[in-house]
C-alpha cells in the first residue's frame, strides 16, 4: 500500500510481473516522473493511480491485462514520452498537451491524444490481422484512424499488408477515403513494410501511398523499407504507369529497400518522379532491410535487371537514380 502522510518521495517507478489495484487516495507520486508498467495485472481503474501523478513525464505500459479501454480523462501536463504496447485494448484516449514522441504496438485500434500540438516524432507498429479487410486498411491507419497525431514531425510506420486480389494503378483512388486532416508539420516520413502475397506484381495496395502523400504537404524525405513473403519474384517488365497524384513541391529524399522492380514498386516510384518536382536524391536498395528472414530474403537478387531499370527510368524522367551497392560475399 503506498497510503501515507509522508511528503512525496518516488520520482521513477518500474513494476513488473505483480498484480495492482490503482486507487485515487494514493499517494506518494506526486512527483514521480517516470512509470513503467510491464506484464502487470490492473484491477480497478488505471486513471486513478494517474490522477495522482501530477509530475508525471515518461509513461510506459507493456503487455499488461486488466484494461480493455485506455482512457485517462484528467490532463498529464507535463507527459513527454508514452509508450503503449501488446495491449489487448480497444482505443486509446490520453489528454497530454505537452507530449512529444508517442510509440505504440499493437492492432489498429482508434487513438485519441487530444491536446498534443508539440509532438515531435511518432512511432507506431501495427500487428497483423488475418481480415483481409483489414489488413488493406493498415497502411493509411496513421490518416484515418489516428488524426490526433497530425502535427507531428518525424512519423515511422511499421504494416503488414495482405491479399488474395490484385488492384491495379487504375483503381487507387478509390481505395482510401479522404483524411480527417492534413499533416502539415511532417517533414520525414518512413515506412517499414511486410508484404504477404505469394505473386508479387499481382498485389498493388502499397500504391496507397501515392495518395497519402497528398496529406503531407511539407515531406522533404520519403524512407520506404518494403519486404516481400516470396524467396523468388520476377521483375515486372513493364514500364511506370502515370496515374492520377498530385503534385509535390518539398520533397528531396526518396530512399527504398527491398526494392525488386515489382510493379507496385516501379508504378509508385515513377509517380514520385514525375510529380515531385525538387528531388535531389533517390537511392533504392534491392536488400532487404526489414528484420524478416533476412538469410532468404536476400537470396538471389537480381542486381543486373534492376540496374537496367534503374538506368532507363533515370533517363526517361531526367533525375538520377542511384542503385545502393550490395556487400560483398562472404
Amino acid at each position: 500500500s503506498f497510503r501515507c502522510s509522508r511528503s512525496p518521495f518516488i520520482q521513477c517507478l518500474f513494476l513488473t510481473n505483480v498484480s495492482i489495484k490503482p486507487h485515487s487516495d494514493i499517494c506518494g507520486f506526486t512527483t514521480l516522473r517516470s512509470l513503467h508498467l510491464h506484464c502487470i495485472q490492473i484491477i480497478g481503474d488505471l486513471s486513478g493511480l494517474l490522477l495522482n501523478c501530477s509530475s508525471l513525464e515518461d509513461l510506459e505500459v507493456i503487455a499488461c491485462l486488466g484494461v480493455t479501454v485506455l482512457n485517462i480523462p484528467h490532463q498529464l501536463h507535463k507527459l513527454r514520452n508514452l509508450l503503449i504496447s501488446n495491449m489487448r485494448i480497444q482505443m486509446v484516449e490520453f489528454h497530454v498537451p505537452n507530449l512529444s514522441h508517442f510509440e505504440y504496438k499493437g492492432t489498429a485500434i482508434p487513438i485519441m491524444l487530444h491536446g498534443c500540438s508539440r509532438l515531435q516524432k511518432a512511432t507506431l507498429n501495427f500487428h497483423q490481422t488475418w481480415l483481409e479487410e483489414d489488413n488493406n486498411k493498415v497502411l493509411g491507419h496513421v490518416f484515418h484512424g489516428i488524426p490526433s497525431v497530425s502535427s507531428v514531425k518525424v512519423l515511422h510506420v511499421h504494416a503488414n499488408m495482405y491479399t488474395n486480389f490484385p488492384v491495379w494503378s487504375s483503381q487507387v483512388h478509390t481505395l482510401p477515403t479522404r483524411p480527417a486532416c492534413m499533416f502539415l508539420n511532417l517533414r520525414h516520413l518512413t515506412y517499414e513494410i511486410i508484404i504477404l502475397k505469394k505473386g508479387p506484381n499481382s498485389h498493388s495496395g502499397l500504391l496507397q501511398l501515392s495518395q497519402y502523400l497528398a496529406f503531407v504537404p511539407q515531406l522533404e524525405a520519403l524512407e520506404l523499407d518494403m519486404v516481400y513473403h516470396v524467396y523468388v519474384g520476377l521483375c515486372w517488365r513493364g514500364e511506370g504507369v502515370s496515374y492520377s497524384m498530385r503534385r509535390h513541391d518539398h520533397l528531396k529524399t526518396v530512399y527504398m529497400s527491398g526494392f525488386r522492380c515489382y510493379r507496385a514498386q516501379v508504378e509508385l516510384l515513377c509517380g514520385i518522379l514525375e510529380m515531385c518536382a525538387v528531388l535531389e536524391q533517390v537511392t533504392i536498395e534491392p536488400m532487404v532491410r526489414i528484420p524478416y528472414g533476412l538469410d532468404l530474403m536476400n537470396l538471389g537478387i537480381p542486381r543486373n535487371e534492376i540496374c537496367e531499370w534503374a538506368h532507363r527510368t533515370s533517363e526517361r524522367f531526367g533525375k538520377v537514380i542511384t542503385v545502393a551497392e550490395l556487400p560483398p560475399l562472404e
